[in-house]
């Protein structure tokens, strides 16, 4: 089983993902309604993507036989002051992501959890792509 430490962050970064699942979904429909289906198609895309990643942490807690607790999300941003304030938007999500994400694996280097470190390796190459 992973470490409480780990846990407890795993399941805080499952409303993360989720957060930004929202975020992303509310950029894709602003885009959508000025009739740019190019960017409505990337933010829904990345809508996925995050979602995907959530599940991901869901079913490696269900896996190490740890608890899954799905946090409650804040209602996204949904209007937006120019064509590319929810770009700007996302970018800062992204960094932000980037910091829990690196901050997972050092919660199980410090640890000792060996499994879940490895696990975090794959959204830290994520991150970069």
């Amino acid at each position: 089983m992973p470490a409480s430490r780990f846990i407890a962050q795993l399941n805080a970064q499952i409303g993360n993902e989720l957060a930004a699942h929202n975020q992303y979904l509310a950029c894709a429909i602003y885009y959508d309604a000025l009739t740019m289906p190019r960017m409505a198609a990337f933010f829904y895309g990345q809508a996925l993507e995050e979602r995907d990643h959530a599940m991901m942490m869901v079913q490696y807690l269900v896996d190490t036989d740890a608890e899954v607790v799905i946090p409650a999300v804040a209602a996204p941003t949904s209007a937006f002051a120019d064509l590319v304030a929810p770009v700007e938007l996302a970018l800062a999500q992204e960094r932000t992501v980037t910091d829990q994400i690196n901050g997972l694996l050092r919660i199980a280097r410090e640890e000792g959890d060996f499994a879940s470190e490895q696990f975090m390796q794959w959204f830290i190459k994520e991150q970069v792509e």
